[in-house]
């Protein structure tokens, strides 16, 4: 589970990304691990390249697409802990 108000970035040297016209692809170096992200989580990723809080993620789903802010929260959770789990990105 993550913090509401941890913000969370991209992880550091190991990891390379790109934009492919509307998607991003994302790559762990060192693991050779690597996801295709379209839609919200190439939005989601571009804000984790600035820094973000999953408070900040969330209105970002909620602001757009008429999502229910709880089904937003839990889904950004389960995108946040896949990443962190990957080496994706790091909370600072």
């Amino acid at each position: 589970m993550t913090r509401i108000d941890t913000v969370y970035r991209v992880g550091g040297d190991e990891v390379s990304w790109r934009e492919a016209g509307d998607e991003i692809v994302v790559l762990n170096t060192v693991s050779s691990v690597y996801f295709g992200l379209g839609g919200s989580g190439a939005r989601l990723w571009r804000h984790l390249a600035e820094g973000a809080t999953a408070r900040e993620m969330v209105a970002v789903l909620t602001a757009d697409a008429p999502a229910e802010r709880a089904r937003a929260a839990a889904d950004l959770d389960a995108f946040l802990v896949t990443l962190l789990g990957y080496r994706l990105i790091q909370p600072s």
